[in-house]
C-alpha cells in the first residue's frame, strides 16, 4: 500500500468509523462466520441460490465492505462459504466452471475493480491449497471475461423489485473469442456464476440464460447473499 493511499484510509476511518457489526464480522474469521451467519431462505429462482441471509446486518456490512471498500479479510470469508459449496458441487460434477458476476466499464471505471472478481481470487488461493477430491484430477475451472456485461444502467438499489426485473433483461452478452479459447460447451459441464448479492433474482436469471443460449446445459448461480 502507499503511503498517500495509507494516509487516505487513516483519514476516511477516522471521519467515518468502521461500524460495529462490519467489524465483529471481519473479526469472526472465514469458519467462524461461516459457522455463525444466518442462512438465507426462500431464493426467488429455481436457478440459483444464496448461502447468507442479507438482512442480518452483519452479512450486509461484510457485503458492503466487498463491494465498496475492496475488503480483503471480508472477501476472504465470502470466499470461504462459496468454496464449502463450490466443493460439493465438485464432487458430483465431472467437470466444475466458475465464472464471476460481470460488471460494465463504467462500473468498474468507478468502483474500480469487480467485487466478483475479487472474491474468485480468494476462491482460487482455497482452490490451490486444497487437495484434489477424493484423488482425482477434477480441479475447479476458473473462467473470467466469458460472461460480458456491455450495457449500464441505473443501480438497482435504487428501484422497486418490477423496475430491477424488468431492467435485468438482456443486459449480458457471451465474448466470442473467450469462448472459442474455453472450447465447445459439454453437457456434463457444471457452470456456476458466483454473485455477492442476490435480490430479486432477475439479474443472475439473465446472466444464466445468457450461457445457455450459448450450449452450456447446465448453469446455475451462487451467491454469498440474498
Amino acid at each position: 500500500m502507499s503511503p498517500i493511499r495509507a494516509i487516505f484510509l487513516t483519514v476516511i476511518e477516522a471521519l467515518f468509523p468502521t461500524p460495529t457489526a462490519e467489524r465483529e464480522v471481519i473479526s469472526m474469521g472465514a469458519f467462524e462466520a461461516w459457522k455463525s451467519l444466518p442462512r438465507a431462505k426462500n431464493f426467488p429462482i429455481s436457478d440459483a441460490c444464496s448461502i447468507f441471509a442479507y438482512k442480518n446486518e452483519m452479512v450486509w456490512r461484510l457485503i458492503w465492505a466487498i463491494k465498496y471498500k475492496k475488503s480483503r479479510p471480508a472477501a476472504t470469508i465470502a470466499a470461504h462459504a462459496l468454496f464449502r459449496i463450490l466443493r460439493t458441487y465438485a464432487s458430483v460434477a465431472p467437470s466444475l466452471v466458475i465464472i464471476p458476476m460481470p460488471i460494465t466499464r463504467k462500473r468498474r471505471r468507478e468502483r474500480g475493480y469487480n467485487q466478483c472478481e475479487l472474491i474468485l481470487e480468494e476462491i482460487e488461493k482455497l482452490e490451490t491449497r486444497e487437495p484434489s477430491i477424493g484423488g482425482l484430477d477434477n480441479r475447479m475451472k476458473f473462467v473470467r471475461d466469458l460472461l460480458i456485461r456491455p450495457h449500464h444502467k441505473s443501480r438497482q438499489t435504487l428501484k422497486d423489485r418490477a423496475e430491477r426485473i424488468e431492467s435485468a433483461e438482456d443486459i449480458f452478452m457471451v465474448d466470442k473469442k473467450v469462448l472459442e479459447r474455453f472450447g465447445q460447451p459439454t453437457k456434463d459441464s457444471l457452470v456456476i456464476i458466483i454473485d455477492d448479492v442476490v435480490t430479486t433474482g432477475s439479474t443472475i436469471r439473465n446472466a444464466v440464460q445468457t450461457l445457455r443460449r450459448v450450449g452450456f446445459a447446465n448453469v446455475f448461480g451462487l451467491s454469498v447473499a440474498h
